[in-house]
């Protein structure tokens, strides 16, 4: 099965529900599953439901869903520009449709510099479209669309005024139990949306509208109650830093929110010139309204770590601000330009359409063919899968391989098998520094690694060493960004390595490895001479291939 960017992370955390952990305590280890989780699994659940009523397996579980959430979700976009667009016209469900498909299939296209060089044939696409990623994204913006459209109709005041306020706050805590990024940006275009009614006194709306971040925060009480008992965990803040937190008061500026809020505001301001001319009174519509606190709300999330002094990796905000940024496009093409010119309007929503559709279809095909020999090579490991699938639930591999990720043992084995991971460098779980250290010291070990050759292994091996070392995401990837928050834990463990290393490697290794559970060894070739040495009472079980399955 080809996969997107986290997917095998993701299948996982499915996985792992289905093997009768739910709570999701440790997904990847078979020690701290009694721990609470600090990312609940509220989307995953989604995927393991119907793996559990019907039977299914989690790929084809995952294979169907790639399928059906894009289209809910066109459907949903679809449905929020028709309600924010004008009267009702043989073109008003054609703009919305080109709406839908622009979110869905073109997302990349905003990215000018990427799509110059697909087209200059100096790269190609590398992964699939981003909505076929399962869980998250693509679970927060279908949460999040369908709250938009319950908060714009009680903007709009339909009836079943109770009902919508209720499906706005479900959704809002579905946000709450999932995703950071969609409910972060939900709250801030609830909260611009108030402050828009209040100045447009809209008193009565405002207030509804205030009902629902309490309600919603209510009804995702179960999650709140989750987070509270894993933040008492002595590991808690350390562990919360190594997935991604970052304490700062740093602004960011989203380019492409900026871009169309100047582009919003010329072609309002545009209108009004046009209506004054035309002796056509000029009013704040409901459109205006919302379509403003889509903006603003998506400018503040970006940067309301100045106010807070905390935010998650809000790179990920640009999932959803890009197709908020379109759906805007799309309503002022339709409201405004349309008038003034149905020629314009045509041809742009005419070029959005066919850029939008080929764009797809080139990113998925050309993708399959670039991806193709990589998964096929990848095939071969479902034979090792399969034996240890024949094995006793929750046994422990400690997997030895040159890569990390897709296309790599590293999280394949708990995303494919029931079984557990002995060494992981990005376990999401409440997880002691000890067991850090000793992951790192156990890869380095069974790789090959002694004292005399560590300095020029790490040489070569400065991602791997920075990813198992590093207290958070700036000292993994390098952030320039946030000059006020660093990793000073990063450079204090790189000076520790040698020293702690040397006193790891002189211990006894098989009492070392069996300090936690261990079942199995596989290892992507045979395993080096000196690991061998040190561990005398491993035996070959089985081979598959290049693949080799060691027991201690």
């Amino acid at each position: 099965m080809m996969q997107t960017p986290n997917e095998d992370a993701y299948l996982a955390r499915i996985q792992e529900i289905l093997d009768g952990h739910p709570t999701l305590g440790s997904p990847y280890f078979f020690e701290y599953k009694e721990q609470w989780p600090i990312t609940p699994p509220t989307g995953e659940f989604f995927y393991a439901l119907p793996s559990l009523l019907f039977n299914l397996s989690t790929s084809t579980v995952l294979i169907v869903s790639k399928f059906i959430l894009p289209a809910i979700l066109f459907f949903l976009v679809y449905l929020l520009v028709l309600r924010l667009t004008g009267e009702e016209d043989i073109f008003k469900k054609s703009n919305a449709i080109v709406g839908g498909a622009w979110v869905v299939l073109g997302y990349d296209l905003i990215d000018y510099r990427t799509v110059f060089s697909y087209l200059l044939g100096t790269i190609s696409p590398e992964s699939f479209l981003l909505w076929a990623r399962p869980v998250n994204p693509i679970l927060g913006a279908l949460f999040l669309f369908s709250f938009l459209l319950f908060v714009l109709a009680l903007v709009q005041n339909t009836k079943w005024k109770k009902s919508t306020l209720i499906g706005a706050a479900v959704f809002l805590a579905l946000m709450f139990g999932s995703y950071f990024f969609s409910w972060g940006l939900a709250l801030s275009i609830l909260v611009m949306l108030v402050v828009i009614c209040l100045f447009s006194r809209e008193y009565e709306v405002a207030r509804t509208l205030a009902l629902i971040a309490p309600l919603g925060v209510l009804f995702a009480a179960p999650y709140w109650y989750v987070v509270w008992h894993a933040s008492q965990s002595p590991w808690y803040e350390a562990s919360v830093l190594r997935s991604g937190l970052f304490l700062t008061h740093y602004p960011l500026l989203n380019k492409l929110l900026l871009v169309t809020f100047a582009l919003y505001l010329t072609v309002l301001f545009a209108d009004l010139l046009w209506k004054r001319n035309k002796h056509i009174e000029y009013r704040f519509e409901i459109w205006h309204r919302f379509t403003l606190a889509l903006l603003l709300g998506g400018l503040w999330v970006y940067s309301q770590q100045m106010l807070t002094g905390r935010t998650l990796w809000p790179y990920h905000f640009v999932q959803y601000t890009i197709p908020l940024s379109m759906v805007v496009c799309m309503v002022l093409l339709y409201n405004v330009v349309r008038k003034w010119s149905y020629l314009v309007w045509s041809a742009m929503v005419g070029i959005i359409a066919v850029s939008s559709m080929c764009f797809g279809v080139y990113t998925q095909v050309s993708t399959y063919r670039g991806s193709y020999a990589r998964y096929a090579h990848i095939q071969g490991y479902a034979p090792l899968f399969a034996w240890l699938n024949e094995q006793k639930k929750d046994c422990v591999v400690l997997q030895i391989d040159s890569e990390t990720g897709i296309g790599g043992l590293d999280v394949a084995i708990p995303a494919f098998t029931h079984c557990n991971l002995y060494n992981s460098a990005t376990a999401p779980s409440l997880l002691p520094e000890e067991r850090i250290w000793h992951n790192y010291f156990v890869r380095l070990f069974m790789n090959g690694v002694t004292p005399a050759t560590l300095t020029s292994y790490l040489d070569g091996h400065l991602s791997e060493e920075r990813t198992y070392l590093s207290s958070n995401w700036k000292g993994i990837f390098g952030v320039r960004e946030f000059p006020d928050f660093s990793d000073p834990l990063l450079a204090k463990r790189l000076m520790m390595v040698p020293e702690k290393y040397r006193e790891f490697f002189g211990k006894e290794i098989v009492a070392e490895l069996k300090t936690y559970r261990l079942d199995f060894i596989v290892s992507v070739g045979p395993l080096a001479e000196m690991v061998k040495k040190r561990l005398p009472g491993v035996t070959l079980v089985q081979s598959f291939n290049d693949v080799l399955l060691y027991k201690l």
